[in-house]
This record gives structure tokens, C-alpha cells and sequence, in this order.
């Protein structure tokens, strides 16, 4: 049985924890130009989440042009700032 890294990222939105609902409501917040939602899904992503599977729903140009917006913690702007410069530019 395969483990479901997403549960660590969406814990408390248990209707977010397959990666279909993800990409729905990504896709309709980005259509109905909902930035709002779509920061709040990737700094739960930047905090809790894998490299691999935030790579699944954010190209690292995005990551990177947000990054220094949005409200996480030290740490976790540190690991992706070291992420995105040795892989981001895969994206």
C-alpha cells in the first residue's frame, strides 16, 4: 500500500488529500483568478510538503516568484530557497 504524502500537507482537509481534488480546486481558483487560494494551497505545500509533489502542482518559476510573499517560516524559506537554486531550473 502505497503512502499517501499528501495527509502530512492537508491533515486537517481531509478532502484535499488526493492529488484530483488538489489539481480541481487549483484549477478553478486560478480560472476564477482567486489568487488567494492558490497562495494559501502552496504555502501549505512550501511548509509540510515534498519537493516531488509540490513540484506536481507548481513549476518552480512560480514557487520562486512568490516565495519572499508568502507567510512561512524561516525554515522552510530557507529549504526551498536552497531547492529552487540547485533544481529550479528544471521548470
Amino acid at each position: 500500500m502505497a503512502k499517501n504524502y499528501l495527509k502530512a500537507v492537508f491533515w486537517d482537509y481531509p478532502h484535499l488529500c488526493d492529488p484530483k481534488s488538489i489539481e480541481k480546486a487549483l484549477n478553478e481558483a486560478r480560472l476564477q483568478n482567486d489568487d488567494a487560494t492558490v497562495y494559501w494551497i502552496m504555502t501549505r505545500f512550501l511548509e509540510r510538503g515534498r519537493f516531488r509533489d509540490t513540484a506536481l502542482f507548481f513549476r518552480p518559476k512560480e514557487v520562486r516568484e512568490n516565495l519572499k510573499s508568502l507567510k512561512i517560516s524561516s525554515r522552510a524559506r530557507k529549504r526551498w530557497e536552497r531547492l529552487l537554486e540547485v533544481y529550479g531550473d528544471t521548470g
